[in-house]
């Protein structure tokens, strides 16, 4: 008997994986050809010239199944394809996952809190569990799996399918497209202030290759400025043609820093009395009458 509840949780479990795989699928697809409609018609294939490293491989024709493919439209495919599958992996891993008994117990009330109390027993024998067991399984016969399809959930998604596919009909047998194309960014990219060469009006250059910006020097060489520091004014003015820059006006005491020359010096070599102390006792006067001998040649 533990057996049965434990096959028939397992049964519904599987149907409802296969249904969420279809709602996946449904999704995906949906997604797919929402992106490559908008890519269409928004002319998405010139994203590739802007590219240096595709220019080799546009206008590029490839045989695929008979047909002849340029490589601009396998790539608005692949690209296409690559964001709806992260869009929808994003959209499924986030939404409420609920197992089967969780659904089971939400379309009959009857079978709920007895249908997980009596799954999670199923191991335990005695007369109560065996009893609510039983119940359980007489109860839960009129549930079908198919009541966990959500079928509004696939209507909208072959609704936008059918409606794109439709667009994309159309536009392939009249040729309609928009007129933006994504080279147009580049005009509208060079005309931000952060990004344009406004920088260059700042200095304004002569004809001669200087700047016209003379205006800060007439200041600083016109007119006198008076600053108090301490309450002393101090003269700011820099006079014309001068390089020192800020020099204070104070007057105070000049010390003399001129060198003071020594007196002279014999220039005659002086014995060290040192030296001849650490000479042996009884070498001192042969050592000494040596290196005077030489002295005297």
């Amino acid at each position: 008997m533990a057996l049965s509840i434990e096959e028939i949780v397992n049964k519904h479990e599987l149907a409802l994986k296969k249904y969420r795989g279809l709602y996946a699928f449904a999704d995906l697809l949906a997604t797919y050809l929402v992106l490559y409609v908008l890519f269409v018609l928004f002319n998405m294939r010139d994203l590739f010239l802007m590219f240096s490293i595709f220019e080799p491989y546009t206008g590029a024709r490839y045989n695929i199944l008979g047909f002849g493919i340029v490589f601009e439209t396998l790539g608005l495919i692949f690209l296409a394809f690559v964001l709806s599958l992260i869009f929808t992996a994003i959209r499924h891993y986030r939404a409420e996952k609920k197992d089967a008994i969780a659904f089971i117990e939400e379309t009959h009330p009857v079978l709920k809190e007895r249908l997980r109390t009596a799954y999670d027993n199923r191991s335990t024998d005695n007369i109560i569990v065996r009893d609510l067991i039983g119940g359980v399984i007489i109860d839960s016969k009129p549930v079908q799996s198919s009541s966990f399809l959500d079928r509004r959930k696939l209507a909208k998604d072959l609704f936008v399918i059918v409606f794109a596919v439709s667009v994309l009909a159309y536009v392939a047998g009249t040729g309609y497209q928009t007129t933006f194309s994504p080279t147009d960014l580049n005009g509208v990219i060079d005309k931000l202030p952060l990004v344009s060469n406004s920088n260059s009006e700042l200095y304004p250059v002569d004809e001669n290759g200087g700047t016209s910006n003379n205006t800060s020097q007439e200041e600083i060489l016109g007119k006198p400025a008076v600053v108090v520091v301490e309450g002393k004014e101090v003269d700011l003015k820099i006079p014309p043609g001068t390089g020192q820059g800020f020099t204070s006006q104070e007057t105070g005491e000049q010390t003399n820093e001129s060198f003071t020359q020594s007196g002279l010096v014999n220039p005659e070599a002086a014995a060290s009395q040192a030296y001849y102390d650490n000479l042996p006792e009884g070498y001192r006067n042969v050592i000494q009458s040596y290196f005077e001998g030489l002295a005297e040649e």
